[in-house]
């Protein structure tokens, strides 16, 4: 199918749609020229999208109404991150889509917000044994602690851990890393092992891994790349305590674990190598392979699911907030995370289910006015979102 790029006209409406300006008139007008070519891919100058470079960050997003013929509840694609930043409606904000519904858009009234939200960013504090506190995002980068037996030192948003060869610590010290709501951060292990922490979550690790496991505990989500290590010839096995709920055990691999108290469920999803995920004091545990992610909830024990997009739980680490299939509650949940912002509901919410990813770049006006489009409304004061239908 060939490409094509759109009118002046509908760039216009689309940067109007954007700033909040587009009538209703007009709003009409451009879902019914999209819709009459929603089948075909249309192509937006790259020139034109790098050059509006105010809208960079913002969202745009498509939100294609699925209406089920059975008695399901309704679907509704939102938005793909690009994957080439000319292609399939890129208006002004690269890296992102932008959608109109099939069906004839409702008025709507405009957002309601008195100060625009920024997203998160690279936030953390580290708690060292001693019981000192290190705000990472208010130090420059460099070198934090010298030890007999490993170091510490900052750099971009990340906090690194150098284990000194052949150095053995006498006793054995824990450090704490705790991302705010609204934060994030990486830190590198002393046995190489690399860890992105989401927001408000914490990672708890001792300062060097001598004997036979590496024991390390997590709440919130983190994405884990664990390095190997042996000791004495032998394999040494890395053990994560999620909330003293469950024990996840490897011996180098990649997963990510989501485990907020806020959640119906701890996610454990493999991407390489196996993970075995345990109850603690039971023998009731599951082995995943690549691709299959572990479902527990408190007293109901393993579910293993092998229908999941293992690339869509890390999508955070990659910059989008990503979902499949969920309701406004558990994206607002999301959001109310990375945005540190407290969310209430006016009505009853209708049983719509999205698909899709927002950039975690944007300011929460662009992620809200996404959502608008399919009939939920949003109120924004003070840090609190009222959300109702």
């Amino acid at each position: 199918m060939s490409l094509k790029p759109p009118d002046a006209r509908y760039l216009h409406l689309a940067e109007k749609w954007l700033a909040g300006t587009i009538t209703p008139e007009e709003k009409q007008e451009f879902a019914d020229w999209y819709n009459h070519g929603q089948n075909e891919h249309v192509l937006v100058p790259e020139s034109h999208a790098i050059g509006e470079q105010e809208h960079r960050d913002q969202l745009l997003a498509n939100i294609r109404a699925e209406i089920s013929r059975t008695n399901q509840p309704k679907r509704f694609w939102l938005f793909r991150p690009s994957v080439a930043a000319a292609f399939a409606l890129l208006f002004l904000a690269a890296g992102t889509y932008f959608f109109i519904p099939n069906k004839k858009p409702s008025p709507q009234t405009p957002l309601a917000t008195t100060t625009d939200i920024a997203p998160g960013g690279d936030k953390a504090t580290l708690t060292l044994d001693d019981g000192s506190v290190l705000k990472l995002d208010e130090l420059a980068d460099g070198a934090l602690q010298q030890e007999s037996h490993f170091s510490i030192r900052k750099k971009d948003g990340e906090l690194i851990y150098e284990a000194r060869e052949g150095a053995k610590s006498d006793a054995l010290s824990y450090n704490t890393i705790t991302t705010p709501r609204g934060g994030q951060f990486r830190v590198i292990l002393p046995d190489g092992s690399k860890v992105w922490l989401n927001a408000s979550s914490s990672l708890r690790y001792p300062t060097g891994f001598d004997g036979d496991e590496r024991l390390v505990s997590l709440s919130g989500e983190g994405y884990f790349e664990v390095a190997k290590a042996r000791e004495n010839g032998k394999p040494v096995p890395f053990r994560i305590n999620v909330n003293d709920r469950e024990i996840v055990e490897v011996l180098g691999t990649h997963f990510n674990i989501m485990a907020y108290s806020e959640e119906k469920a701890i996610k454990t999803t493999l991407l390489e190598g196996s993970v075995r995920v345990t109850r603690p004091g039971t023998r009731n545990s599951s082995l995943l392979r690549p691709g299959q992610q572990c479902l527990y909830e408190r007293n109901k024990g393993f579910v293993v699911r092998d229908d999941v997009d293992a690339g869509e739980s890390i999508s955070w680490k990659n910059g989008i907030i990503s979902f499949k299939d969920a309701d406004i509650e558990t994206i607002m949940r999301q959001i109310a995370r990375w945005y540190d912002v407290r969310v209430e509901y006016q009505g009853e919410m209708p049983h719509r289910l999205f698909t899709g990813g927002i950039s975690r770049k944007s300011n929460l006006s662009g992620v809200l006015k996404v959502l608008e489009l399919n009939n939920v409304h949003f109120e924004v004061k003070n840090k609190v979102i009222v959300v109702s239908p």
